[in-house]
C-alpha cells in the first residue's frame, strides 16, 4: 500500500489518523455537518466537517478498529464494509480509480446515533494530496486535539 489510514469508530463519529512516516503524523475527528451548516453542494446526512483524502490510482490501507462499541466501516464505492471491533484491528484496502468524493455511514447499530455517523473520502490527484498533506499537518497538529497522533504512537 502507498498509504496507511488508521479509522476508528466512536460513538458516534469517525477518527482518522495519517501515520507519521508517510508525510502525516496527525489524526482528526470526522462528524456530520449539522444541517445549520450545510452549504450548496452538501448532502444532508452524508457531508462531513473533516473529509478524508486520498490519491487517485494509489492503493490505500486501512486499519480499522472502535473505542467503545462495535461499529462498521463502509464505503460503498469502494466496495469497503469492514467490522471496527473494540481491541481488535481489522485490515482492507481499496484502490479508487476516479477523482471524487465518496460517502459511507456505519452499517452496525451502535447507539442512539447511530443513523448519524457518516464517512467521507475526497480522492484527488497525487499533487493535490500532497498539498492537502502538508496543510493538515500544520493544521490538525497545531490543533490541541485527543486524536492527535503522538509522536510515540505508530500505526503497524
Amino acid at each position: 500500500a502507498a498509504i496507511t489510514i488508521k479509522v476508528t469508530g466512536n460513538q458516534w463519529y469517525w477518527s482518522y489518523k495519517y501515520p507519521e512516516d508517510q508525510g502525516g503524523g496527525f489524526g482528526f475527528d470526522q462528524l456530520m455537518k449539522a444541517d445549520a451548516d450545510l452549504v450548496p453542494g452538501d448532502v444532508r446526512l452524508l457531508s462531513v466537517d473533516n473529509e478524508a483524502v486520498v490519491p487517485v490510482n494509489e492503493v490505500v490501507k486501512l486499519q480499522i478498529t472502535a473505542n467503545d462499541v462495535i461499529h462498521s466501516y463502509v464505503i460503498p464505492a469502494f466496495s469497503i464494509r469492514m467490522d471496527a471491533v473494540p481491541g481488535r484491528l481489522n485490515e482492507t484496502w481499496f484502490k479508487a480509480e476516479k477523482e471524487g468524493l465518496y460517502y459511507g455511514q456505519c452499517s452496525k447499530i451502535c447507539g442512539k446515533d447511530h443513523a448519524f455517523m457518516p464517512a467521507a473520502i475526497r480522492v484527488v490527484s497525487r499533487e493535490k494530496y500532497d498539498e492537502w498533506l502538508a496543510e493538515s499537518k500544520k493544521k490538525y497538529s497545531a490543533a490541541e486535539s485527543p486524536v492527535k497522533l503522538a509522536a510515540s504512537e505508530t500505526i503497524r
